[in-house]
């Protein structure tokens, strides 16, 4: 039963498969907090009905005639923005382009129908919590990645680094943030963005599109190259193991609920360069990060939060900030600017 004061989550499918639509309609509608509120078969018709019906989320397939889903997504988030879930066969030129046009989150269809509509489920109930994101200005992939054998040299031990811990809501706000970064920029960014499994190739493609800088998927015992942004991949904890060397762990007990984790790069962090280290907490649902930036705190690191105007969902920030252990509360832009100054 839903609860007397929570209101059914308003739901439209678009797919160009009626197969698809059924199915999903009949599984999604299992969950007393969805409601299909209408169905598509193509991305104009998907436009039309996204206006018509201003539902709270929207499920898009990507190939479909008359109008695809990537134009649907651009015109649906240009005109009328509603969290946008891709359900499609998925690779890293879709996400990435998908995420350019602003797609939330994506689920891969080339799984059985019942582990796709129980993923679904769970991410269009995150989904409708989620504030419009184009509050942030459209990044274009039209930039060519530096050529990594060309990057700079190993920092040197005495040197400074910068931990970004980000989950819901993160890939448009990241783009946001590392779009404003300059070129000239020495200090090594490491970043842990809490993504679907498989898709952080694609969401680091896309930054290597909008970044001035040198983005990528470190390895395990990888130098840290100033200048360069290092996201932590699928299935282990980055973390740095000495100063200039990023490591990875694997998860060591169920309890651990995201992997890889927030925390367990800032108290690598805390630990290794203390002071001379800055943290950063962006949007996101839950807790992760907040003992991992208090540990930062701790050593006299600089610390800061994604201010609550910004952020898709005030959840780790609003944790952090509350638990007394930021310095600064700032806007994408303005951490930028911090970015620099540091």
């Amino acid at each position: 039963m839903l609860p007397a004061d929570e209101k059914k989550i308003r739901v439209l499918i678009v797919d160009d498969s009626e197969f698809i639509r059924t199915v999903l309609r009949e599984a999604l509608e299992t969950a007393p907090y969805i409601e299909i509120v209408g169905e598509a078969d193509n991305g104009r018709d998907g436009i039309r009905q996204a206006f018509k019906l201003k539902p709270d989320v929207i499920t898009m397939d990507l190939k479909m005639p008359i109008m695809d889903g990537f134009d649907a997504i651009g015109k649906i988030m240009e005109d009328n923005p509603i969290p946008i879930i891709v359900v499609s066969t998925l690779d890293e030129e879709i996400i990435t382009k998908a995420l350019s046009m602003g797609a939330m989150d994506f689920v891969h269809k080339a799984r059985d129908m019942q582990t796709i509509a129980e993923d679904l489920t769970d991410k269009i109930r995150i989904a409708s919590r989620i504030k419009p994101i184009t509050r942030f200005k459209r990044v274009h992939t039209h930039r060519q990645p530096r050529d990594k054998a060309v990057a700079n040299e190993p920092v040197q031990p005495g040197s400074k680094v910068i931990a970004i811990g980000v989950s819901t809501g993160g890939p448009q706000v990241t783009g946001t943030l590392i779009g404003l970064l300059p070129e000239t920029l020495s200090t090594p960014i490491l970043v842990v963005q809490h993504i679907s499994e498989g898709f952080v190739q694609g969401l680091v493609k896309w930054m290597q599109g909008v970044s001035k800088l040198s983005v990528s998927i470190p390895s395990d015992g990888e130098k840290i190259k100033p200048g360069n942004i290092y996201f932590a991949p699928d299935k282990y904890h980055m973390v740095v193991k000495r100063k200039g060397v990023i490591g990875f762990e694997k998860k060591i007990s169920n309890d651990e609920f995201h992997v890889p984790s927030i925390d367990r790069l800032f108290l690598s962090v805390s630990e290794v360069y203390g002071k001379d280290a800055m943290g950063i907490i962006m949007t996101g649902m839950g807790t992760d990060g907040v003992a991992g930036i208090s540990a930062m705190k701790l050593v006299g690191a600089t610390t800061i939060a994604q201010d609550e105007a910004s952020s898709v969902i005030f959840g780790m920030n609003k944790a952090a900030i509350e638990k007394g252990v930021i310095d600064k509360i700032l806007t994408p832009e303005r951490i930028a600017e911090e970015i620099v100054r540091f």
